[in-house]
């Protein structure tokens, strides 16, 4: 176990050196303290390339992938410890998983710059559901930022009960579902945020309006 921590230290410093080398990196890590050991290890080989290293709070890769993106950084990366494995995201400017360049000499003549960026899963929902307003009481099962974006829209979370939609975020943040009274479906959306921002639940409870036919 040890030998195998050593040589994922090793792998996660190469690919910093990678990421360093395209000018700025988001990093964050959730799981445990070996993600968060080698997430350092990926940021000392980012800013030894010259790189500028924004390490980040947030709980989630899709998280991280919206703060890329808002920031407009070259890459970002994330890495999820789940007891003695780590499953490592690296995405592009676009959210997408992307493989670096390698690294190739000479790097830049100065070392880069570490920085700290709290609040991020509260930034993400912030930007997600930015002037949208809503009302009712749903279920949230997923990461931080999904609650958080779902009481700044205005609903009332509630534990899972009859009659009470559940909207469902994978582990990531990525992909949303709405369970609701016997069914399930995806909701559309870049991600669980976007895609929980776009959903009406005070439109989805009333139903379609029909003729009384008897009376015509």
């Amino acid at each position: 176990m040890e030998h195998r921590r050593i040589s994922l230290g090793r792998n996660l410093f190469q690919l910093g050196l990678r990421l360093g080398a395209l000018g700025a990196v988001a990093i964050g890590s959730a799981g445990g303290s070996l993600a968060l050991a080698l997430a350092r290890a990926a940021g000392c080989g980012a800013a030894l390339a010259g790189g500028e290293v924004r390490f980040h709070d947030g709980r989630c890769a899709a998280c991280a992938a919206w703060l890329g993106q808002y920031y407009q950084l070259p890459a970002s990366l994330f890495l999820r410890q789940t007891g003695g494995d780590v499953t490592c995201w690296v995405l592009d400017h676009l959210g997408r998983l992307f493989d670096p360049p390698a690294f190739r000499q000479p790097c830049s003549p100065c070392t880069g710059t570490w920085d700290l960026l709290v609040g991020v899963d509260q930034a993400w929902a912030a930007d997600r559901c930015a002037g949208v307003r809503r009302s009712g009481s749903v279920c949230a099962l997923g990461p931080d930022g999904l609650t958080l974006a779902l009481e700044r829209m205005g609903y009332i979370i509630v534990p899972p009960r009859p009659g009470v939609p559940t909207l469902r975020s994978d582990q990531e943040g990525f992909s949303l579902t709405l369970e609701w009274n016997g069914s399930t479906r995806s909701l559309p959306g870049t991600d669980a945020l976007e895609a929980a921002a776009s959903w009406r639940f005070d439109r989805e409870q009333i139903p379609a309006f029909r003729p009384n036919t008897q009376l015509l």
